[in-house]
């Protein structure tokens, strides 16, 4: 006696092609929000950057402004940039990023 004869008439065995018809639109709604998410995190961290950049060059304008100096070309763009690579990459705290990159500027272009 084979298995085939055994098994109940009325039965079926479910077959793979009707499960994975069925589940595709969902695999695609799943495969797009896990695209979603892949590409939230970088414009999530340039997003992050800027704004860190941002306040930093603010702060920075207004302390030269504040001592009546102006600073070289390029210097408040490279030293917050600097501060912005610290605290989100090197994951240095504010006023450590702020140390270094200070001290990197002033090699890069002087004391003033």
């Amino acid at each position: 006696m084979s298995l085939r004869t055994a098994r109940p008439t009325g039965l079926r065995t479910p077959s793979l092609r009707g499960r994975l018809t069925a589940s595709a639109p969902a695999l695609v709604c799943a495969a797009t929000a896990c695209l979603s998410l892949l590409a939230a995190a970088p414009s999530r961290a340039n997003m992050m950057q800027q704004i860190i950049t941002g306040k930093c060059a603010e702060a920075m304008r207004a302390d030269f402004q504040k001592a009546a100096k102006t600073p070289p070309a390029g210097m408040v763009e490279f030293t917050c940039g600097c501060v912005a690579d610290g605290m989100l990459k090197r994951r240095q705290s504010l006023d450590q990023a702020k140390t270094v990159c200070v001290n990197q500027a002033t090699q890069k272009y002087g004391a003033i």
